[in-house]
């Protein structure tokens, strides 16, 4: 048994999910599209380059989601889905994590982005397992808060290591990882097969000093 870790934006998608919730929100006036556009950019910037504070970036981004009903909210994420996020799915990607999948791997997508918006990805790929930061939900409200870890950097090595005690999943062969990003580096060295998909310049200059795999989806 292979275990099969997925890194979501631009990984199995042609963009970030959390950089375009926040300019879907902008684009309908769900937000002061002012002050919450230059807000995002900049969260944005400092994710590229590796400095971005995730708890901080959660107290911003999980805040929209106190404004609304959950119901509310379901069909704002499936407005956003359409709009934003099929159209920027990779049908390398699809036709990778299927590939996967007809092996019998254990999937799973482990992703910094939270889990209400990334849920409906990880639900179009149909990969039951998601690992991602939570925001706190109670009553079905969401207070604003995060739950537990952020699932970002070292915080996505302690998901994974969590997630393979919780499911009994020592026993695998080898753990494939498939990512974009420098930010993922620890999860690299964590998994026995890192795979640098389209990386970003600084994962590229890495993956070719240590000979990690290299590949396009694009």
């Amino acid at each position: 048994m292979n275990i099969v870790l997925f890194d979501l934006d631009n990984t199995l998608i042609k963009g970030d999910s959390d950089h375009e919730w926040g300019n879907f929100l902008v684009e309908n006036n769900l937000v002061n599209a002012k002050s919450y556009k230059k807000k995002n950019d900049m969260f944005f910037s400092q994710y590229k380059e590796g400095n971005l504070c995730p708890r901080e970036f959660a107290l911003f981004s999980y805040e929209p989601l106190t404004r609304y009903k959950y119901e509310d909210l379901l069909k704002l994420r499936k407005e956003f889905f359409k709009e934003k996020i099929l159209p920027i799915i990779l049908p390398k990607a699809v036709k990778l994590v299927n590939l996967h999948k007809e092996n019998n791997d254990i999937i799973a997508i482990v992703t910094s982005t939270n889990s209400f918006i990334s849920k409906v990805s990880a639900d179009y790929f149909n990969i039951t397992h998601l690992l991602a930061s939570e925001p706190e939900l109670i009553n079905n409200k969401f207070t604003g808060k995060l739950s537990g870890e952020p699932c970002y950097q070292e915080g996505k090595v302690s998901k994974v290591k969590d997630w393979i005690k919780i499911n009994n999943l020592s026993n695998f062969k080898e753990i494939f990882f498939y990512t974009d990003s420098h930010n993922d580096l620890k999860l690299m060295e964590f998994c026995t097969k890192p795979i640098a998909v389209d990386p970003d310049n600084t994962l590229k200059k890495i993956s070719l000093e240590r000979n990690w795999d290299i590949m396009s989806l694009r």
